[in-house]
């Protein structure tokens, strides 16, 4: 039997990696039904965002908590599992199309916002309309959530494995990551390498590290491998809804995770808006009308709307600038770290040059899986020249600072 949901890990954690003999048990009901779950890590994962209508970076902290070794090779299963329901769900309701994330549908982020920007051009004059929801994964709902999992399932009542798994997300206990790096055995564990667990429970309890429940009937942890595959099931009616909506206007309904986009007739706008905030509210969540971008298009406007990572005007399609510059802080910092490697080495008489070859292969602008190669399909795929330009403009800079270091090479060779 294959197990493709299982994904070698090798973070540490409150137990040690998993083998193939775990993996096994896993597939037994009665196993997980009885199983033993620990505490997940926390930490915050600071995001940067370029706001272009305040020209000013802001930066968003999102709660992000994993699950041990055993715990994830659970939930992964489970989370499989929940896809493929989902997946013939989705099918059977004609709704394929209109949830893209975290799905393995052979597309990528450019294709769906290519599509998109396609509908806009089709379908003008029209309004695109992209609704932001309020702290997505910390509303959810359990007994929305339950319900939806009783449904996909076909049960009555939760099977004792699906309600362990269920618990253990909604009922979750967490331990912060900062509280074990400020222990002096335990920060020397997360250093280290080996797969010796962290520390047990009862060092825990014996170190005074607290161990928090969920004390919440709302809230699901953002980071375990079940997480993005329960939002997606969360949100059945509400896909359901909303897409039927649009399609009786002739617009356009699209969701990746909290992000939604709408496209719709003008004059459709506010009835269109109106159901979305219905049916949200039903969901017990939140939709803050400040967050949300409006662009009207055929109708002598000139702004432009961001989705999955473009920015889309009437003059075309480009890469968002905030995108750009953080490939660039992504080059910089390989070439810092290469430059650093490379002088120690020189230093201690191990070599006598810095090596980039690794570092142009990288970022070189075809044969990678890199920045440029996905810039020049998604130029394909938009028809969009600007983003060939914006995917070479960086490469010469990368070039550039690759060819400065080579240059310290030459001259510390006397060159």
């Amino acid at each position: 039997m294959g197990h493709e949901w299982f994904k070698k890990r090798g973070y540490r954690h409150f137990d040690a990696p998993v083998g193939l003999s775990f993996v096994s048990s896993v597939c037994s009901p009665a196993f997980v039904a009885k199983h033993s779950w620990l505490p997940l890590i926390h930490y915050v994962k600071r995001v940067k965002r370029y706001k272009p209508k305040d020209g000013k970076t802001v930066y968003k902290d999102r709660d992000i908590m994993f699950a041990s070794h055993r715990d994830t090779c659970i939930l992964a299963k489970y989370a499989h599992e929940t896809g493929k329901l989902l997946d013939q769900h989705y099918e059977h309701s004609k709704l394929s199309d209109h949830v893209i994330a975290y799905r393995r549908l052979g597309q990528a982020n450019y294709d769906f916002s290519a599509k998109a920007y396609r509908f806009v051009q089709d379908h003008q004059p029209c309004v695109v309309l992209c609704f932001d929801i309020t702290g997505f994964f910390d509303n959810l709902d359990h007994a929305i959530l339950k319900s939806r999992l009783k449904r996909l399932l076909g049960v009555k009542e939760l099977p004792s494995d699906w309600y362990a798994v269920f618990r253990h997300v909604t009922k979750f206990s967490k331990v912060d990551r900062k509280t074990l790096e400020a222990h002096p055995v335990f920060s020397e564990r997360i250093k280290g390498g080996g797969r010796e667990p962290i520390a047990t429970i009862a060092e825990l309890h014996k170190a005074g590290i607290a161990i928090v429940t969920n004390p919440d009937k709302f809230c699901i942890p953002q980071g375990t491998p079940i997480s993005s595959a329960f939002s997606n099931l969360y949100m059945m009616d509400v896909d359901a809804t909303m897409a039927s909506a649009c399609a009786k206007i002739g617009g356009l309904y699209q969701r990746y995770s909290d992000d939604i986009l709408v496209i719709c007739p003008v004059h459709q706008e506010t009835e269109i808006t109106k159901t979305l905030k219905a049916v949200i509210a039903d969901h017990k969540l939140e939709i803050k009308d400040e967050k949300t971008e409006r662009a009207e298009f055929g109708t002598g406007s000139d702004k432009s709307f961001q989705y999955l990572g473009f920015d889309m005007s009437k003059s075309g399609a480009s890469i968002r600038p905030s995108s750009m510059a953080r490939q660039w802080r992504k080059a910089k910092r390989a070439i810092t770290t290469t430059t650093k490697i490379g002088e120690k080495a020189i230093a201690e008489g191990r070599a006598n040059k810095i090596f980039t070859k690794r570092l142009r292969k990288r970022f070189a602008p075809v044969g990678a899986r890199n920045f440029s190669k996905y810039a020049r399909y998604a130029a394909d795929a938009f028809g969009a020249k600007q983003i060939v330009r914006q995917a070479m403009r960086l490469e010469r800079m990368v070039d550039q600072a690759i060819r400065e270091i080579e240059k310290i090479t030459n001259l510390s060779n006397g060159s």
